[in-house]
């Protein structure tokens, strides 16, 4: 297992260097990286820590010392900072929007799957397949647009249909924090189908294994057999995702975070883009650390099956051959 891990930790490093290099390159390649600015003590001095007059791989290499060195990603000249200091006190704020919806997700769509599994063919499973398919079908957006509509501006049963700030919550917490039911309810709905199927098709498929016969003959019941050996082994697919999901969660979301005017990571990717010239180094930092999440994620998901999945660490009565 060690060295499985060890081997899956220098090919991402090797991966994330490539990457984030080539990011890095085109980068600087676009107009106006390197923009003259109005304060010239200010852009010699920029000059002199980035290397703007240097070719790009001394310009990379001098970006990447001064990471480790000073904690410095860049100067936003939008922001007037570091993209660093400036991106993660941002962070907070895209976690408590979707951090609480997943979770919530999780079991809600376990319990619809195995309720639909269980039911397969009868009314209780064709009303959840119907429904997961149109929440599936409709674009998640268009269900936040339809609700805030009706529940705000229509009933006018939500105090507002934008979170709360840091600022209200000092002023009237209470309120502030029923300023997040809609997003919580909304985001959880949209993160439930696509869950709910998974679970189904998968405990579904172990419901017909030939084990299952075996179980129900030695005197297990349906409900028995299924909750202590075909629930097992349906998770086993599913859970990996889950600590994938997680890990995503501190990225944000830009749609989602644009429409309920969340002051999140997702509209810093937005504004960046947006801006005249587009904040370059802003761009580098959030490509870089969106390409280390998902590197992260993917040798979390591997490294999981091992936890819920005997058969992947011992096949055929032998150490599986990436340990």
């Amino acid at each position: 297992m060690t060295s499985y891990l060890l081997k899956r930790m220098g090919l991402m490093v090797i991966t994330f260097i490539i990457t984030v290099f080539l990011f890095f390159m085109f980068i600087k390649l676009m107009p106006n990286s390197q923009p003259s600015l109005n304060d010239p003590i200010l852009e010699e001095r920029l000059r002199a820590k980035e290397g703007w007059n240097e070719p790009i791989p001394i310009q990379f290499g001098m970006w990447v010392r001064n990471i480790f060195t000073e904690g410095s990603f860049g100067f936003s000249l939008n922001k007037r900072q570091d993209v660093g200091s400036y991106y993660f006190s941002k962070m907070p704020a895209s976690i408590q929007i979707n951090i609480i919806p997943y979770l919530l997700s999780i079991p809600i769509a376990i319990g619809l799957g195995i309720l639909a599994a269980l039911h397969k063919n009868k009314w209780i499973d064709n009303i959840i397949s119907v429904g997961i398919m149109v929440f599936i079908s409709i674009p998640y957006f268009v269900v936040i647009v339809v609700i805030q509509f009706v529940f705000y501006f229509e009933l006018g049963w939500l105090p507002d249909y934008v979170v709360a700030t840091a600022t209200d919550f000092q002023n009237n917490y209470w309120w502030a924090l029923s300023t997040y039911i809609m997003p919580v309810a909304v985001l959880t709905l949209v993160a439930v189908p696509g869950l709910a199927r998974s679970v189904r098709a998968e405990l579904t498929e172990q419901l017909t294994q030939d084990y299952m016969l075996l179980a129900r003959s030695k005197g297990l019941t349906k409900r028995q057999a299924t909750y202590r050996h075909a629930l097992k082994n349906a998770l086993v697919p599913f859970l990996p995702g889950i600590f994938i999901g997680i890990i995503g969660v501190i990225n944000g979301g830009l749609i989602t975070e644009k429409l309920f005017r969340v002051d999140g990571t997702g509209r810093i990717y937005l504004d960046a883009f947006q801006a005249i010239p587009p904040d370059y180094a802003m761009l580098m930092l959030i490509t870089t650390f969106g390409q280390f999440v998902a590197l992260l994620s993917g040798i979390v998901g591997d490294l999981s099956y091992t936890l819920f999945d005997p058969r992947v660490r011992f096949g055929s009565g032998k150490i599986s051959w990436w340990i």
